[in-house]
């Protein structure tokens, strides 16, 4: 994908993509607005949930419920999202590719402007992100408004470990240009 623009005929996929509910009628402008513009400029970015401490401790602790994470979408542009990773690790000690860890925590992830949930259910953190070098690709690029929040909230279901946790959602910010 070329990160410089976006495409319009990208954009009508997602567009025809979007299921017509009353929860999605803003994103479904959104998507129409961009359609119309003359120039997309994408910028690629990244937005985090956070559950981190610092020390020999971990922030989810075994068996725990945690309060949620809420990631803020910054009012200067819409967000595309195209991709989940994560990073996790078990008192803050290190990890290595051969010795990936694979957290025993479930999410569940809402919009919470418009009240949408992403799942019926509790997912683990595995089935829905992925690592930095294989990252878990959206079935279909997921449009955030700019001002929205994701809510993120984490279940431990590991009665022994305790975890650090990153989500990263990976994508690129969308600025429309008229006539560049």
């Amino acid at each position: 994908m070329d990160y410089g623009q976006i495409t319009k005929t990208t954009l009508i996929n997602i567009l025809n993509a979007t299921p017509r509910t009353n929860e999605n009628q803003a994103v479904i402008n959104a998507l129409l607005g961009y359609i119309n513009q003359d120039t997309i400029q994408a910028v690629p970015y990244t937005y985090s949930a956070v559950y981190w401490t610092t020390g020999a401790a971990s922030y989810l602790a075994s068996g725990a419920s945690n309060s949620p994470a809420n990631v803020n979408i910054q009012a200067d542009a819409d967000f595309l999202i195209l991709n989940q990773t994560y990073d996790a690790n078990n008192n803050n000690a290190s990890t290595t590719v051969s010795a990936r860890l694979y957290p025993g925590v479930n999410v569940t992830i809402s919009d919470t402007g418009s009240g949408m949930s992403w799942m019926d259910q509790a997912v683990p953190v595995p089935a829905i992100f992925g690592t930095g070098m294989f990252p878990y690709v959206l079935p279909e690029p997921k449009l955030c408004l700019a001002k929205a929040t994701i809510q993120v909230l984490a279940s431990n279901t590991d009665q022994t470990t305790g975890y650090n946790l990153r989500l990263m959602f990976n994508g690129v910010k969308l600025f429309k240009y008229p006539g560049l």
